[in-house]
């Protein structure tokens, strides 16, 4: 029977000696990704001596433990940091963001308050303003960090209901486009929102926005939220955001913006002018697990004047139920940030991005983004010159659609299916103009022309396959 201190412990040299092997076990895979296949696909039959396990009563040794995880469990994925992998909005990480994201666990500390974590909370609030720089956001910004996109833009809307609307939201009318991401009309629903308070508009053109505006208050509703994409995550299109800051400006309303892919690349000087505008939002949310290279799960929230934040989230609004919370709550020149999100207790997020930035530099990420734009670019040049692929869509913020000339559909469809079944390229489809395409999101740093290449042989060679 071990000592009763040490039921949960390990010999320093037992931990040492399982750390290395961790540590070895990752650097294997991040520097093998292009050997292993983009995807290894498994249905629950495939995993039932996972599913069907029982309850551990007993200890089995450590090291069988990491082997059997990096063996048959972690490869059974789609592999988001593989070169090959152009679906969805890959996510690239890299070793100093790992190297951070474990010892944020193994210090276990919390940043929420001040009291509690007064370090980690001072790299979220300094890496939150670096980003709010990096975006060309005003002096003043601030923000809090979220698991993802999801709760970001939750956190944005909530506090902009509760500073245009006040305690009573009754009536209260959001408009968006039809493009906007599922996460975020999932953020509205929990929220509260009813489907007829979320406009959902064919496009976010300022005219016809001001228009819906104006019906809604002569029936005695509430606007008070413009959303819009800094790159949607379908073509990567961009809502025109100079013309709703000024709209919002004029009809009093909030600006929020969704860049949780997009925002990234106002970090490059082209992406900045793409993204012209975005620095009159009230709001902005983005995703540094995507297009800033750093594992799941990271998202941040940025706000013009984060004091709406703390209005909106400070427990001290809910004083009745917090006297244990005495000894954490913050001297007048602390925050805490539990104040500004959902969250009270959270992970130290920013240690990961604070330590990848600072040991790469941020001209590293520039130069990484910059890529992934030419990488687009390259695509769509290639597809322009092609006897039998057309351009649809893009190069918008590193994604292109595109379609077999010759093909219905189905034909696209096939061919996206064909592709993914090789083993090594990932692609998706989406519907733009209501026609089925081809769609390539060309962000990872790791990956090539000459891989981009392959795969648009690849769909010339599965379209003649399909349309025969």
């Amino acid at each position: 029977m071990p000592d009763e201190a040490g039921w949960l412990d390990l010999p320093p040299d037992r931990m040492r000696e399982l750390g290395h092997r961790a540590v070895d076990l990752v650097v294997d895979h991040l520097t093998g990704l292009r050997a292993q296949p983009v995807r290894t696909p498994a249905t629950p039959a495939d995993l039932r001596h996972v599913l069907g396990e029982p309850v551990p009563e007993h200890p089995t040794d450590p090291r069988l433990l990491l082997e059997f995880l990096t063996q048959e469990v972690l490869p059974r994925s789609l592999r988001l940091g593989h070169p090959g992998c152009l679906a969805f909005i890959p996510s690239a990480n890299n070793f100093l963001s790992v190297l951070g994201d474990l010892l944020a666990s193994g210090f276990n500390t919390s940043p929420g308050a001040w009291p509690v974590g007064a370090g980690p909370a001072a790299v979220e609030l300094v890496t939150a303003r670096w980003l709010a720089e990096l975006l060309g956001l005003p002096r003043g910004t601030g923000g809090v960090f979220t698991p993802g996109g999801t709760l970001a833009n939750l956190t944005a809307i909530a506090a902009a209901r509760d500073d245009r609307l006040g305690a009573d939201p009754t009536g209260g009318v959001l408009y968006c486009s039809d493009q906007t991401h599922p996460a975020v009309l999932k953020a509205c629903h929990v929220l509260g929102l009813r489907r007829e308070q979320v406009r959902l508009l064919p496009a976010m053109d300022a005219e016809p926005v001001r228009r819906a505006v104006h019906a809604d208050r002569a029936a005695g509703l509430r606007p008070f939220l413009l959303l819009a994409n800094a790159g949607t995550t379908a073509t990567g299109a961009i809502d025109p955001l100079p013309e709703l800051a000024g709209l919002s400006r004029a009809e009093n309303l909030w600006l929020h913006v969704d860049g949780a892919h997009g925002a990234a690349a106002a970090l490059t000087e082209r992406g900045r002018t793409a993204l012209r505008g975005l620095a009159e939002a009230d709001s902005v949310v983005i995703d540094p697990h995507k297009w800033l290279f750093q594992p799941y799960e990271i998202g941040c929230v940025l706000v013009r004047n984060p004091d709406v934040l703390h209005r909106a989230f400070t427990i001290d609004r809910f004083r009745a139920a917090t006297d244990y919370l005495t000894v954490s709550r913050p001297a007048a020149t602390e925050t805490n940030l539990s104040d500004h999100g959902v969250q009270l207790t959270t992970a130290a997020r920013a240690l990961k991005l604070w330590l990848s930035l600072k040991g790469f530099g941020v001209a590293a990420f520039r130069a990484a983004i910059d890529h992934g734009l030419d990488q687009a670019d390259h695509v769509a040049n290639r597809v322009a010159v092609s006897q039998e692929l057309d351009l649809v869509a893009g190069p918008s913020l590193g994604i292109v659609c595109l379609r077999y000339r010759h093909g219905s559909d189905e034909t696209q469809a096939a061919i996206c299916r064909q592709v993914n079944e090789s083993g090594g390229t990932f692609i998706a489809t989406t519907t733009v103009d209501g026609a089925l395409a081809l769609r390539l999101c060309t962000i990872n740093p790791r990956a090539t022309r000459a891989d981009l290449d392959r795969v648009l042989t690849a769909i010339v060679t599965a379209g003649r396959s399909a349309a025969v």
